[in-house]
């Protein structure tokens, strides 16, 4: 019965989103090193699980204490886990639990800090980290920071992180030690990562007001905060098209295999951008209808992620296998 409470409180399905990306950001990094440390990836993966999983227990806890739990209408996407309301855990338990996994993901963070040699890129990348599981419920989403913190945590900062650990901190194309090709992947799955934050917004508005969370959706109104949704997802898929393209210009990009992480937009049955946009749209002021549309914008994630690693897989064979099909594409390829 614990295992099943403990695995309703760290909201497991949501965990999916660290074990689709590390693998990502890996294979990002072995386009330039041609090697993976398994080590290192498995540990990357743990880290930044245990670092997901203590911001959800640590939210619970945070909002169970501020009301906030209380006062919202709970869907399978937002109000939390509920297991605090529905008394499944005490507020200590949980609270202890969130720390833990907090400390075992620190611990992993501390332990690349010293194989690397506390290099202050990757320092910078762990603080930020850490800080924001530990602030993001009583203080930045509070300051409507929410959304700034999931896109660097899940996107950016993410990618840069596991491809520096992969890369043991070296670059093919650097911007303030960060790799960019990082960076660009990173900043489209963290868009939709946002997104997901922010749709999840909408059935618990009134309630986030009422106790003083002031967060985009509440700061916009619903019917206003209905277009930056639409933007904000947008954003991916304008990303993966023009970085689809730049090698072509600059050398710098993706490969344009991965173009068909656009099927996300309208084409992918398990979950699209277009049906929870449309969805959005009609239901933003109906919490039970909005489901669906919370839903769809998960899936949207979770299948470009894939769609995404599927097609640096792909390059990734026609580069070592058919040479003469990737040949007039100017992006750096898995080096032999």
């Amino acid at each position: 019965m614990k295992l099943e409470v403990w695995a309703k409180e760290l909201r497991i399905p949501f965990l999916s989103l660290p074990v689709i990306f590390v693998p990502l950001g890996i294979m990002v990094a072995y386009f330039d090193v041609a090697t993976i440390n398994p080590l290192h990836a498995i540990l990357t993966l743990i880290g930044v699980v245990c670092l997901h999983a203590s911001v959800n227990v640590l939210n619970d806890y945070f909002d169970y204490k501020s009301g906030i739990d209380v006062a919202t209408t709970p869907t399978p996407f937002s109000g939390g886990s509920r297991v605090l309301p529905e008394k499944l855990l005490s507020p200590n338990n949980v609270l202890i639990g969130g720390i833990i996994l907090l400390i075992i993901g620190s611990s992993i963070g501390l332990y690349f800090l010293n194989y690397f040699g506390f290099n202050s890129v990757l320092l910078a990348i762990i603080a930020i980290s850490i800080l924001s599981v530990i602030l993001y419920s009583p203080v930045l989403s509070t300051l409507g920071l929410g959304e700034l913190t999931v896109f660097l945590n899940f996107g950016p900062l993410l990618f840069s992180g596991v491809y520096f650990i992969q890369s043991a901190g070296n670059c093919s194309n650097c911007f303030y030690g960060l790799e960019i090709e990082a960076i660009i992947v990173g900043s489209i799955v963290g868009l939709m990562t946002t997104g997901i934050l922010y749709i999840n917004q909408f059935p618990d508005t009134e309630a986030d007001k009422s106790k003083g969370r002031r967060h985009l959706v509440a700061r916009l109104g619903k019917k206003k905060a209905v277009s930056l949704y639409n933007y904000i997802m947008g954003a991916s898929y304008i990303i993966i098209i023009i970085s689809a393209v730049t090698p072509f210009v600059i050398g710098i990009g993706i490969p344009l295999t991965c173009i068909i992480a656009l099927a996300t937009f309208s084409l992918t049955p398990k979950g699209n951008f277009r049906t929870a946009s449309k969805i959005l749209g009609k239901e933003y002021e109906k919490i039970m209808e909005l489901i669906p549309a919370m839903g769809n914008t998960v899936m949207t994630t979770i299948q470009t992620g894939i769609l995404l690693l599927i097609g640096y897989i792909i390059w990734w064979v026609l580069t070592m296998y058919f040479p003469g099909a990737t040949s007039l594409v100017p992006i750096v390829a898995p080096v032999a």
